[in-house]
């Protein structure tokens, strides 16, 4: 369990430790902003208050196929469970599972409102939607096959509590592998992956995801035409942001146009006086990285702030493609985007100098201080658990300062080289000093 978040949140620890699945996990429950009513008709009540997948993000991705891309999958589901007999509904059946387990069959409908039901699904969601959220429920018991185990040994309560069922075969990983066969419903739940959020969640088109994938790619046009319909001077905002973390492009002019050879995307270019026109893909990865991520972290800002709602900034290692200077100024920058406005920021790095600069913020007293938080993760291999170490504001100094590279074991540590060199400076020091 992860718990007492910040408005900055910084992920580290050893690959495969459980970083990138934090942060997805993250963002499918954020951009899961489709209102609906589970049907599971075996259980009491057979409706239920939840949503499911916005068609597009932030970003103007399909939530669900820019995630199968990023793990090497076919962008469109196959043989999905799926099923749309209307624009009102979707039914999903899971045929692995035992016959009497509840959610073996469900559908997901549109809410009744007033006047009748609205449109709510099109035929390509059978191949896009693979989860849904339970909204809160109060004085509603979970029947208790619907409820992994863990939930109950923590007390997650869906009083309180938003819970997500993702139930696409290749995302589930079973752990316990409990049977649900022949009758028996113990092991089913098993067959779903399913968290639980606490707080108040994001506006669901508030979820900005940034990852390697979003620096290489153009702009989808479903986000640089609303950017541009709701934003006064956004080339202008991006222009000055860019320029603090790259002085040389100070007199510079940002224009976001069509990519080379396309019309359903777009990307950024840079202009300086009296020369044609440059595009940022033409410009090193770290140009483009801290462009692409700048144009889009801009965006949100206005967004938020328009419309007074909050938002959400998942941004997976920062430190991609980065000069150590260079990376000191796009973060300072981007802290100082989001820190008057309602935006709560994740990111997961394996950068001391990303570490470093945090340091430094908690140390001069930055107005964010007390929060920012640091957890470093570590997945028990055994048990399917990942455990956590936390620590916030000034205790985030102090760790560095008595117990070294917080990334490392005190073991791996000693076998760093940076360790060995850092050592022997410190001896040279003492001689020179002796």
């Amino acid at each position: 369990m992860l718990e007492d978040f910040g408005k900055i949140n910084v992920l580290i620890g050893p690959n495969n430790s459980g970083k990138t699945a934090i942060l997805e996990m993250l963002y499918l429950a954020g951009v899961s902003g489709r209102e609906c009513e589970v049907l599971i008709p075996d259980v009491e009540p057979s409706a239920w208050k939840a949503t499911t997948l916005n068609r597009l993000d932030f970003l103007g991705h399909r939530p669900f196929s820019r995630l199968r891309i990023r793990h090497g999958e076919p962008e469109k589901g196959k043989d999905t469970p799926a099923v749309r007999p209307n624009e009102y509904t979707l039914d999903v059946e899971l045929a692995e599972l035992s016959e009497s387990y509840p959610l073996r069959r469900f559908t997901l409908s549109a809410p009744p409102e007033t006047g009748g039901h609205k449109p709510l699904f099109e035929k390509e969601d059978e191949f896009y939607i693979s989860l849904f959220r339970l909204s809160p429920h109060i004085d509603v018991p979970v029947p208790e096959p619907m409820i992994p185990p863990f939930f109950n040994v923590q007390k997650a309560s869906l009083e309180n509590m938003y819970w997500t069922y993702l139930w696409e075969r290749s995302w589930v990983y079973r752990w316990d592998k409990g049977e649900c066969d022949k009758g028996k419903t113990k092991g089913c739940i098993d067959h779903f992956a399913v968290w639980a959020l606490e707080g108040e969640l994001p506006d669901p088109k508030n979820v900005l995801l940034f990852d390697f994938h979003s620096a290489n790619q153009h702009f989808k046009k479903e986000f640089t035409q609303q950017a541009k319909d709701y934003m006064s001077d956004w080339y202008g905002k991006i222009a000055t942001s860019l320029a603090k973390v790259f002085p040389e492009f100070k007199c510079a002019k940002i224009e976001i146009d069509d990519a080379p050879g396309s019309y359903e995307e777009e990307t950024g270019y840079i202009r300086f006086t009296g020369k044609a026109r440059i595009s940022i893909d033409h410009f090193g990865d770290g140009a483009r990285h801290a462009f692409k991520v700048l144009a889009a972290l801009i965006a949100l800002r206005e967004r938020v702030m328009k419309e007074n709602k909050s938002g959400l900034f998942l941004w997976e290692d920062p430190e991609l493609f980065m000069h150590p200077a260079t990376l000191g100024r796009l973060l300072k920058e981007v802290i100082d985007l989001v820190n008057d406005v309602p935006i709560q920021v994740f990111l997961t790095t394996q950068s001391l100098e990303v570490l470093a600069w945090f340091v430094n913020i908690v140390e001069r007293e930055h107005p964010l201080t007390n929060k920012i938080r640091m957890y470093r993760l570590n997945l028990d291999q055994n048990r399917g658990t990942i455990h956590a170490e936390s620590f916030t504001g000034q205790g985030i100094a102090s760790w560095f300062r008595l117990f070294g590279d917080p990334r490392l074991t005190p073991e791996e540590e000693m076998a760093s080289p940076l360790y060995t060199l850092f050592r022997e400076e410190e001896t040279y020091s003492n001689d020179d000093e002796s």
